[in-house]
C-alpha cells in the first residue's frame, strides 16, 4: 500500500506542478487516507501538518505524503449560523456605501424579515478626531445601518443602535490614526433563535 501510495504522490505532484490538478487521486479516497501531510517547522522542531487551501483542495508538494490516520473523523457538526455582519466606512463618513448594502442585505436574508427578528447595531470609529465628536459619528453609522434594515423590511422597534465611538478599536492604533477596519458597523442578531455571541 505505501508503494501504491507513494505512486500516487508522484503523479499527483506532477500534476500539481503542472497545474492539471482537479481531484485527488484514488489512494486518497482510501479509508487509511487521512489528507496530505507536508513537513513543517514548529516551535518544537519539524512536525507534520495536513494543509488545504481556502477553497478546501489540499495543499501537496514533492515533500507531501499520505498522512497517518489518527482516529475516526467526528461526524459533521451542524454550522452555526453566522450571528455577525460588519459594514465599514468611508473616512468622517456615515453613508451606506455598496459593498456596506450588500452585506446588510445579507443579513437580511440570512436572518429574515419577521416580528421575532431582533437586530442590535453598534457603530464605530477610528481614533482620528476627539472622542465626542467620534462618539457621535458612530452612533449617525449605527442609525445609517438601521435605517437600511427598517428600508429592507424588518420593523423598526426590533432593531436597536449603539455608538461605541473610538472605544472598541477592530485594530489597535495609536491616537489620530485613520484606520479604515476601525470605521465600522456591527450588525448582530439577538434574536431568541440565534445562538449569543
Amino acid at each position: 500500500m505505501n508503494m501504491h501510495i507513494r505512486s500516487a504522490l508522484a503523479a499527483t505532484a506532477v500534476l500539481v506542478a503542472g497545474g492539471l490538478l482537479t481531484a485527488v487521486p484514488a489512494a486518497a479516497q482510501e479509508k487509511s487516507f487521512n489528507g496530505w501531510c507536508n513537513p513543517v517547522m514548529t516551535s518544537k522542531g519539524w512536525g507534520d501538518t495536513s494543509v488545504t487551501s481556502a477553497g478546501g483542495v489540499p495543499v501537496i508538494h514533492a515533500g507531501s505524503y499520505a498522512c497517518q490516520t489518527a482516529a475516526a473523523p467526528a461526524a459533521p457538526s451542524a454550522a452555526r449560523p453566522q450571528t455577525e455582519y460588519l459594514v465599514f466606512f468611508d473616512w468622517d463618513r456615515a453613508n451606506i456605501t455598496p459593498a456596506a448594502e450588500r452585506t446588510i442585505g445579507d443579513a437580511v436574508t440570512a436572518w429574515g424579515r419577521g416580528a421575532t427578528t431582533k437586530i442590535h447595531v453598534v457603530g464605530h470609529t477610528d481614533t482620528s478626531g476627539s472622542p465626542a465628536y467620534n462618539q457621535r459619528l458612530s452612533m449617525r453609522r449605527a442609525e445609517a445601518v438601521k435605517q437600511r434594515l427598517v428600508a429592507l423590511g424588518l420593523p423598526a422597534a426590533n432593531v436597536t443602535t449603539e455608538g461605541k465611538g473610538e472605544t472598541q478599536l477592530l485594530v489597535q492604533t495609536g491616537p489620530n490614526v485613520r484606520e479604515p477596519s476601525n470605521r465600522r458597523a456591527q450588525i448582530l442578531n439577538r434574536s431568541a433563535s440565534a445562538p449569543s455571541s
